[in-house]
């Protein structure tokens, strides 16, 4: 029997072992209160701005790496895919931040367009942002991941407005065990979700402390009480 014929037969057998992956999931998704603001004006200069954003990031990549590099994915699974899942929760708080000239096509171009000089790109790809507090499958919050388009104007001698605008946000909802991934391993796929505001503001109220603003608004988070709704999506390719 040739090799091309034993790897088919492989692969078929594989797939036979292999359930097939689900083309839609169900989530819950937590109503809010109300929206969060995603746009701030502060009492700083740009420059001022842009130093704590460097600021912000930083910190909340030291805290976001002390709270999950060594924690453990609270879900359901067997010993694979809570291993995936796990891998994937200790990235949070790695991802990039980008300015312009450091990574202009991987930020959608947005840097190099007029205005947005000043601006700055926070860059996930494969790690995530956070856990969702919107967002979650069978009691456990899923593992949230998006891009954020971080917009400065200037709107006066020492004010700032900064604008937060999400991209690519998504969760990672389940295991993908097809053929196709079978000899890389296998691998979580997700779905894509609307912003919720709960990161925007939470970027902002990170900038907002690193400028010292005492007063502004607290973060609005789904309540105990909150209304739950069922959403089916369907799974990213």
């Amino acid at each position: 029997m040739s090799y091309r014929v034993l790897g088919l037969l492989a692969v078929l057998a594989l797939a036979g072992c292999n359930p097939p992956v689900a083309s839609q999931v169900t989530l819950q998704e937590k109503v809010l209160p109300h929206p969060n603001p995603t746009t701030y004006d502060f009492d700083a200069s740009i420059g001022e701005v842009r130093a704590a954003i460097r600021k912000e990031h930083e910190d909340w990549g030291q805290e976001m790496s002390i709270k999950y590099g060594n924690k453990t994915w609270g879900g359901d699974g067997d010993v694979a895919s809570r291993q995936l899942y796990t891998r994937r929760l200790q990235m949070i708080g790695s991802e990039s931040l980008v300015w312009k000239g450091d990574a202009d096509s991987l930020a959608r171009g947005l840097l190099t367009r007029p205005g947005n000089e000043d601006d700055a790109y926070l860059l996930g790809m494969e790690a995530p942002y956070s856990e969702s507090q919107v967002y979650f499958q069978g009691g456990q919050p899923l593992i949230y991941h998006a891009d954020f388009h971080i917009h400065l104007a200037l709107l006066g001698s020492g004010r700032t407005r900064v604008e937060i605008t999400t991209y690519d946000s998504r969760v990672a909802a389940g295991v993908d065990r097809s053929p196709t991934v079978h000899f890389s391993g296998s691998s979580l796929f997700t779905v894509a979700v609307a912003p919720t505001t709960v990161e925007e503001y939470q970027i902002l109220r990170g900038i907002g402390q690193r400028l010292g603003v005492t007063n502004m608004p607290p973060l609005v988070t789904p309540r105990p009480d909150s209304s739950v709704r069922q959403v089916v999506k369907a799974r990213n390719t």
